[in-house]
This record gives C-alpha cells, sequence and structure tokens, in this order.
C-alpha cells in the first residue's frame, strides 16, 4: 500500500537553472541538492518546506545513460492557487511564458513555462 504521495520526478537539461527558475521565479523552496564532479545532478523542491509532496528536477542525461528505459517526458502537472490571475501577472511580469486565463468545466485556469520549455498548469481554488 502506498502510505503517502512524495515526489514527482521532472527530468532536465540543467537542474540547477530551472530550480532556480522554480525557487526565484515560482516561490518553491529548495529542500536539498546532489552534485557529482562539480555538477548539479538533481534538487528537490517543494512549494513549502514542510510539504508531503516535493519535484525533483534530475539531470536528463544522467538518468538517460543510468535508466534508457525510463520515458524521461515532463508529467502533465495541475497546481492549485487562490488566485489565478495575481500568479499570472506575477509570472509574466517577470518575463515567464504564460498562457491566457481560461475557464474549463467550472475551472478557472492558466499555463506558464520553465526556462526549458517544460508547461504546467494552474487553477484556481477557493479556501
Amino acid at each position: 500500500m502506498i502510505d503517502r504521495f512524495g515526489n514527482v520526478m521532472i527530468y532536465v537539461t540543467d537542474p540547477r537553472t530551472v530550480a532556480d527558475f522554480w525557487v526565484g521565479t515560482v516561490g518553491f523552496t529548495e529542500l536539498s541538492s546532489q552534485e557529482l564532479d562539480g555538477k548539479t545532478l538533481s534538487v528537490e523542491i517543494a512549494h513549502t518546506p514542510g510539504s508531503e509532496a516535493a519535484l525533483t528536477l534530475f539531470d536528463r542525461a544522467v538518468v538517460a545513460q543510468m535508466s534508457p528505459e525510463l520515458d524521461l517526458a515532463t508529467p502533465s502537472i495541475l497546481f492549485a492557487s487562490r488566485d489565478v490571475r495575481a500568479m499570472r501577472d506575477a509570472l509574466e511580469a517577470q518575463g515567464v511564458t504564460v498562457g491566457p486565463i481560461a475557464e474549463h468545466g467550472g475551472q478557472t485556469t492558466f499555463n506558464f513555462a520553465d526556462p526549458e520549455g517544460h508547461y504546467f498548469a494552474v487553477r484556481e481554488i477557493a479556501d
């Protein structure tokens, strides 16, 4: 049985650059990082330090070499925000590629891209 949700692995070309985006632009917290031969191998980040779920940004080339059978595609992730319009505006003001605000089945959403062009969605939630 699964007891809790842990991490989502996202395979990227440059884990440090992508982690800096999530921390500096989106407001996540860096939980840990691993280096190998002076190069960042992976960075674990979460929206809050005590979060049960986290993202691990892992060097795509290393994973491809270690486990060539893995699907290295970016997973489709839907985040939640109490104010998607304010979040979208803040990201856009920082030069982030953002999609338009949209309504889908009663949900207000938008998407944004990280520095490597991986897209993520955000839906609005009430308290």
